[in-house]
This record gives C-alpha cells, structure tokens and sequence, in this order.
C-alpha cells in the first residue's frame, strides 16, 4: 500500500510537472505571437549615397547633341536613379551635372556661374 500510494504521488507530480510546461510553453508561444503581428519597420541605410552609388546604375552620359524627347528620356533616367537610391536634392544636382561632356558641360559650367552671381538658387 505504502508503494502505491508513492506511486500515485509520484504521477501526480510528473502530471503536475507536464502542466506546468504546456503552460510555460502556451505562454512563450503567445509571446512570440504578439512579437511577429508586430508590423516591421524598415531601417533605411546609414551610410551616406555617393557618386558610386549612383554610377553603380550605368547612367548614360549627356552630350547635348540629342532631340528634346531624348533630354526628356535622358532627365527620366536619372531621376529614377535618385528614387531607388534616395539621395538629397543637392546630389540631385551634383550626380547628374557629373554626366555632362563636351559643349553641354562648358554650357552649364557657365550657367551656374551666372546663376550665383545673380544669386539665384541652382537647381
């Protein structure tokens, strides 16, 4: 009788014990599941953009020597280069001056020029 009874008391405590783990475990998973529905920030980059970022994209170099659709084309380009890697509006105007050759370049090298010296905001 004496072992019976330690029997039963033993199963009792192992049932006791198994209890008490499905509990644990019914808790963390409710834990994990509060941490997954969890929408997900995106964390953008913390190193700045620069000119390799952009020329990582192959830009086409501007001549000047191109039809106003082909500018048009040209300008569209570059400015799906600035959305996919997101950089400031003064990059937006460094990376793309940095394409122009020939006449075109000498061109904008003078506009700008005129443009401080009136003042006025390049863009």
């Amino acid at each position: 009788m004496w072992r019976a009874q330690a029997m039963a008391n033993r199963r009792r405590r192992n049932n006791a014990s198994a209890d008490e783990n499905a509990n644990a475990i019914h808790r963390m998973v409710d834990a994990m599941q509060l941490f997954a529905a969890q929408p997900r920030t995106i964390i953008p980059p913390v190193r700045p953009v620069t000119m390799e970022d952009f020329m990582r994209h192959m830009p086409v170099k501007f001549t000047g020597k191109a039809t106003p659709d082909e500018v048009d084309g040209w300008l569209r380009e570059c400015e799906k280069i600035f959305e996919v890697i997101a950089c400031s509006e003064a990059q937006k105007l460094n990376f793309p001056t940095f394409l122009l050759v020939t006449e075109v370049k000498y061109w904008w090298m003078g506009m700008r020029q005129q443009m401080q010296t009136r003042e006025e905001e390049v863009n």
